[in-house]
């Protein structure tokens, strides 16, 4: 179903969805350059400005992940997500058009470039297209069963149901109660217990077998699970299944000694080297860059409310070390006074009202740089939390503790997937989105968290 690459998990079918827009776009520049210039003539042009092409493809490549059309949930059918994909391409037309203006040196024939985005466009959406149809198909599909049909079998049921381009089709489940035999979850069935779980998997064609017991699992059971894995069947437990149908952790269903065997197994180089001198790089240029912004900003709050521009405030960090998080100030100066510390809500009457904009535009988190500088945050991490609310959240939600366990962030993996929680429902909700960080941390998530935050930050996708 997927594989690793620099310890993050990737599906096939997003490889195969990158492969293929990648021999589009290339495809298109050959056939462009020939289009225009003639077989061999266009050859040629293409070697001599091979690096202006490589940048064309890879604006292309960016611009369509920028977009979300690599979510391989889609249906690229739609007549929405076919206009997100004309949209897409006509918005790389636009950067590469600027940067060969702005270094001359690599521009290329207007006639070739043309062709080429016109080309692009209608190529891939008409592989698009192709690839929602095939995955419909039922040679690319595989049959999946449940073993236990309980709370987490139901979960697990219903995320695949959520995702229709997952190409999984439940068959039924296995559960050892009697009471449930013959009986249906969801238009499912129930089809036996542990004893025919091998008739079962030959009979219906299964070709994965997801594992969702809480308790403890059968010695029958497990011979059986055994038997499938060695006669080509994928036995997946349900926390690794959910993980990929969802980018989240069901931390209600996970242990300690899962725990530990994540902790155990995970490459540390990474975390522990390369991603802080990285951070520590580019925030120092960050926080160059943004030095206009932030004196306009701060000049805009002062005029809108009386107080102080930035709001300190003392947050927990790894390891429950305490330090002081750095703001830009949303809210009447202490807004905290009569109420002690709550979360903020939508149309909270004490946000003022250049708060309300830097809170939506993520703006009000930039002076927090300072912070990843003095290394208190990572760029990249769960939220820091006040102390009063971890001890709260601690007594209420299993493992909650766990993101003490790396460098808060100053946006995340659950930034960028749940809006700000203001209850212990939703609290929980982003809790599995930063278990996932915790245990899948590597570069290339940590690139895409950061491609998705500046997403939100220039369309103000926050709350």
């Amino acid at each position: 179903m997927t594989i690793r690459i620099f310890n993050y998990p990737i599906s096939k079918r997003l490889i195969l969805l990158v492969i293929g827009d990648l021999l589009i776009v290339n495809g298109s520049i050959f056939l462009s350059a020939i289009i225009r210039l003639g077989f061999n003539p266009g050859c040629d042009y293409v070697k001599n400005n091979l690096l202006s092409f490589v940048l064309t493809g890879l604006a292309f490549i960016f611009t369509f992940f920028f977009t979300e059309l690599y979510d391989i949930r889609k249906d690229f059918k739609s007549i929405g997500n076919v206009m997100t994909i004309a949209f897409a391409t006509v918005s790389a037309f636009i950067v590469t058009t600027f940067l060969f203006y702005v270094t001359w040196y690599l521009r290329i024939g207007r006639g070739v470039f043309v062709i080429n985005g016109v080309l692009v466009t209608f190529f891939i959406i008409g592989w698009r297209i192709l690839y929602s149809y095939l995955l419909e198909q039922s040679m690319f599909r595989q049959n999946v069963l449940i073993i236990g049909a309980g709370w987490a079998g139901k979960s697990v049921l219903q995320e695949i149901n959520r995702s229709k381009k997952s190409g999984m089709n439940v068959v039924g489940f296995v559960d050892d109660d009697p009471l449930k035999k013959g009986k249906f979850v969801e238009n499912v069935p129930i089809l036996g217990d542990r004893y025919t779980l091998n008739n079962i998997v030959s009979q219906n064609h299964v070709t994965t077998v997801v594992v969702a017991i809480t308790h403890e699992k059968h010695a029958d059971l497990i011979k059986a699970l055994i038997n499938c894995s060695w006669n080509g069947i994928d036995v997946v437990d349900m926390p690794t299944t959910y993980e990929q149908l969802t980018g989240k952790i069901p931390f209600k269903h996970i242990n300690n000694m899962w725990m530990l065997h994540i902790a155990i197994g995970k490459p540390k180089l990474y975390s522990r080297l390369i991603k802080p001198i990285l951070e520590e790089i580019i925030t120092l240029i960050l926080f160059v860059l943004l030095i206009p912004v932030m004196v306009v900003i701060a000049i805009v709050i002062k005029y809108d409310s009386r107080g102080r521009v930035f709001y300190t405030q003392e947050r927990i960090g790894k390891d429950g070390k305490k330090f002081t998080i750095i703001k830009f100030r949303t809210m009447v100066e202490n807004a905290e006074s009569l109420t002690g510390a709550v979360y903020a809500a939508d149309n909270d009457p004490r946000i003022t009202k250049i708060g309300r904009f830097l809170r939506k535009w993520r703006l009000d988190e930039i002076p927090q740089l300072l912070n990843v500088i003095k290394s208190d945050m990572s760029l990249v991490g769960p939220r820091p939390e006040r102390e009063v609310f971890i001890r709260e959240f601690e007594e209420k939600i299993p493992f909650y503790t766990q993101r003490l366990l790396v460098r808060p962030g100053l946006t995340g993996w659950a930034q960028i997937k749940y809006p700000y929680a203001s209850s212990v429902e939703q609290t929980e909700e982003k809790l599995q989105y930063d278990l996932y960080y915790i245990k899948n941390m590597s570069f290339i998530l940590d690139f895409v968290v950061f491609l998705k935050t500046i997403r939100v930050v220039l369309f103000g996708k926050g709350k």
